[in-house]
């Protein structure tokens, strides 16, 4: 099912620098379980820079990434990837002042959105920076 509505949410000023609030273990250089950033920039009341960035982590270290202007109305914004990549992708972002839960609906979830295979954007990340992060240089 894709995301067609927003429910009512408070406002929260979006931006900063979030990470992904996972499991990882370290096993010499190699880091197993997922590990992402965000970083936001709001550029208006209803509009927010995005860089979205996760990874699989070991051994594949699959990941996918988007930097994208998305509309943000209340505390929800939602990226949808280049149609031709994968046209049912739909990313929900709920923000709250603690950070950003974030879940992933896509019909192709081996490479759903367009990310490398078997990636699935979903997970908190928790809000670690309320500064204005310096977006045009992550990707």
């Amino acid at each position: 099912m894709l995301f067609t509505s927003f429910s009512v949410h408070p406002y929260v000023d979006p931006t900063g620098t979030y990470t992904l609030d996972g499991k990882t273990q370290k096993k010499g250089d190699d880091i197993y379980g997922y590990f992402g950033e965000i970083l936001v920039k709001k550029l208006s009341d209803q509009k927010i820079l995005m860089a979205f960035d996760i990874c699989k982590g070991a051994p594949s270290y699959n990941s996918g990434s988007f930097l994208d202007t998305l509309d943000y109305t209340g505390a929800v914004a939602i990226y949808k990837a280049d149609p031709d990549l994968d046209p049912t992708c739909q990313i929900k972002f709920e923000f709250t002042s603690k950070g950003i839960t974030v879940s992933e609906e896509s019909e192709e979830l081996g490479f759903g959105c367009g990310f490398g295979y078997g990636v699935i954007a979903d997970g908190f990340f928790k809000k670690i920076s309320s500064a204005e992060p310096d977006v045009k240089d992550k990707f």
